[in-house]
């Protein structure tokens, strides 16, 4: 599966062959054939629509295929967490049919309810911090405890989510990169104790993983970097994203070339604040680890966070808060 691009239509028959099995329906068809959405870093997804069968299964749905190198951990664990948000009333689209067997469509793969709407990033200007911070502190009054449970039943511990441990898969993950050691030692010396309040935290919380309609949230995308964590580590990342890629990636798309991006956080932490509650304490600690996270990313070949003036402003930003001078390799 290595360029599923050119191979939609075989995704489509096997799809198709897959789901009249699965429901002993040979009448089973497409009303509307697969279409390619806009792919993100770690899956390719699909809109659709069948005919022949009923219920929810009957309204326009979205396939979302994981590459076969992600086996099948991320198609049960994004799953799992969608229905649970689901069923608490957050907007998240449902997942109908999860499948771990990688030789249906060559990856693990999930077939979830399509949302409507479009992206928060194409909202009113004015109008989206306060949509970002509001829909962001309603997930952080999510209880976790379900969430944790439905994942254990699913075979997913809480080490995968949980930061400790994640901090120190990142360690592990850098060791051979010497130019970030002293990073990641202030990144282990500093750790902060974990809060007594922990939170659903999405992990990458932004204007292009929102879709709104008529003003409203209809739906919030993406859940592979979910955590149970401080919720301050959640909004220490959306900080991040909207201070330093934004201002040079999104900023140049013209409507968005006069943004404020400081003035754009206030706003945004302002409304977070009119909702819930958040202790600041260690939110400088969680921004300086997203960009040391982000300048591995980036030497691991993530495109955006290869962007030479948002290299600079990842590493002055680590200097400012540690006084550690990062030297990326040549």
């Amino acid at each position: 599966m290595n360029s599923l691009n050119e191979d939609i239509h075989q995704i489509s028959e096997k799809l198709i062959s897959y789901l009249r099995g699965e429901f002993n329906n040979p009448t089973i068809d497409y009303d509307s054939p697969l279409v390619q959405l806009q792919n993100g870093f770690e899956t390719f997804t699909y809109r659709f629509k069948l005919r022949g069968i009923q219920d929810e299964l009957s309204k326009p749905l979205v396939l979302r295929l994981y590459p076969h190198f992600y086996g099948t951990r991320n198609a049960i664990w994004e799953s799992t967490i969608q229905n649970v948000l689901a069923s608490e009333g957050y907007q998240v689209s449902k997942a109908h049919i999860t499948c771990p067997d990688m030789s249906i469509l060559g990856g693990a793969f999930f077939i979830m309810e399509f949302l409507p709407g479009k992206l928060l990033m194409d909202a009113p200007l004015e109008t989206v911090p306060d949509i970002l911070g509001k829909t962001h502190a309603s997930l952080h009054r999510i209880d976790p405890a379900d969430v944790i449970k439905k994942l254990r039943e699913q075979g997913i511990e809480e080490d995968e989510y949980r930061l400790t441990s994640q901090l120190d898969l990142l360690i592990d993950r850098a060791s051979k990169l010497p130019w970030i050691r002293e990073g990641l030692n202030w990144l282990k010396e500093n750790r902060p104790p974990e809060s007594e309040q922990l939170a659903v935290c999405h992990g990458d919380f932004h204007p292009l993983n929102i879709l709104i309609q008529d003003g409203k949230v209809t739906g919030v995308l993406d859940w592979p970097g979910f955590k149970i964590a401080d919720p301050v580590f959640d909004v220490a990342n959306t900080i991040v994203l909207s201070t330093i890629p934004s201002k040079h990636v999104i900023s140049s798309m013209g409507r968005f070339s006069s943004v404020d991006w400081e003035s754009f956080v206030q706003l945004y932490l302002d409304a977070y604040r009119t909702q819930s509650h958040l202790d600041c304490e260690h939110l400088d600690y969680y921004r300086v680890r997203r960009c040391v996270d982000a300048l591995i990313q980036g030497f691991e070949g993530q495109k955006i966070w290869q962007h030479p003036l948002i290299v600079k402003d990842l590493i002055e930003y680590i200097y400012k808060i540690t006084n550690l001078e990062i030297i990326m390799p040549g």
